[in-house]
């Protein structure tokens, strides 16, 4: 069994394995950075240290995540660097076998390439996310530039 941190962005539902999740915050008052991608929503101080935190709902679907009472930010490692992920919603933790899990031979040939696998449940389908690969490689040099300066 893998645990794993389920939340929901743009009326989809997603998880993280709580291995890359260090915590889940409130929404604090970002740091607006200007000319970066639309899904950087901003930065904040965290643990000695810039996060950069990703609006996933604007970087998966190009609309922006209302903050709410509800919003929160899932703080993970990403490449050995520490990233947010502003999400709509954190629903709960939860345990999954591995046969409740469909993967994808050719995950990296394909579009949505951070998705690394289905998890099937009585309320639907469950997107795993393969935190490592939701950027591009523009992206990815933003957000490390971000985070090392």
């Amino acid at each position: 069994m893998e645990k794993f941190v389920i939340f929901s962005s743009g009326g989809q539902s997603f998880a993280v394995p709580i291995e890359v999740t260090e915590k889940i915050i409130h929404v604090e008052e970002l740091t607006k950075i200007p000319d970066t991608s639309t899904y950087v929503l901003g930065a904040i101080d965290y643990d000695e240290s810039i996060l950069p935190i990703i609006d996933l709902r604007e970087r998966f679907f190009q609309c922006k995540t209302e903050l709410t009472a509800d919003t929160k930010v899932i703080v993970v490692n990403w490449q050995e660097e520490k990233i947010g992920l502003a999400v709509d919603k954190v629903t709960n933790i939860r345990s999954f076998e591995s046969a409740d899990r469909e993967t994808s031979e050719n995950a990296a040939q394909e579009a949505a390439s951070y998705v690394m696998a289905f998890i099937r449940t009585a309320e639907g389908i469950i997107l795993q996310l393969d935190i490592d690969s939701i950027f591009t490689n523009n992206g990815e040099q933003e957000l490390v530039s971000l985070i090392n300066r």
